[in-house]
């Protein structure tokens, strides 16, 4: 199989690119020359292994182009570009994080726990001092209507005490 060689002013022309970017592109290594011509699809490829993220953000692909995609298992090389833009996912989400935490949307996790754990006992010490204080009182205490009303009326005072601020 013969490979279609062409000069850089043709594979510039062809891309809509200037022979100066070509010719840059030829001296920094990212594109290979055979007997001074260039190989188009060779030529394609190396550019786009190559190529900064957020190029392909700021114009849309064409139709038959595929992206590359990050290799999913963790035998496979990973190349420069996909461990770049990785990291710079990753740099966005803890941004993101950082961002919300800081704006009270997030909590860490241990510290809701330690306050979660903190209220629940509260709430265990303030039901079990009722018998305690409230012994005497329903003790003396004959008709049920009342004892229940006392009752209630000690709930509602330790949950709005423990509810308040």
């Amino acid at each position: 199989m013969a490979m279609t060689l062409i000069s850089q002013s043709a594979f510039a022309k062809g891309q809509g690119w200037s022979r100066q970017y070509v010719a840059k592109l030829v001296k920094s290594g990212k594109i290979r020359l055979h007997n001074g011509k260039i190989n188009p699809e060779e030529a394609l490829k190396a550019i786009q292994s190559q190529a900064e993220p957020s190029t392909a953000l700021r114009k849309p692909p064409p139709q038959s182009e595929v992206l590359p995609v990050a290799p999913t298992d963790s035998r496979q090389a990973v190349d420069f570009v996909t461990a770049r833009t990785m990291r710079e996912a990753f740099r966005a989400k803890m941004a993101k994080m950082e961002y919300e935490e800081k704006a009270g949307k997030l909590t860490e996790a241990s510290k809701v726990r330690e306050d979660a754990y903190r209220a629940g006992r509260m709430l265990r010490d303030a039901l079990l001092g009722i018998p305690d204080r409230q012994a005497d009182v329903l003790a003396a205490e004959t008709d049920p209507r009342k004892v229940r009303q006392l009752l209630m009326d000690e709930l509602e005072s330790i949950l709005s005490e423990l509810s308040g601020p």
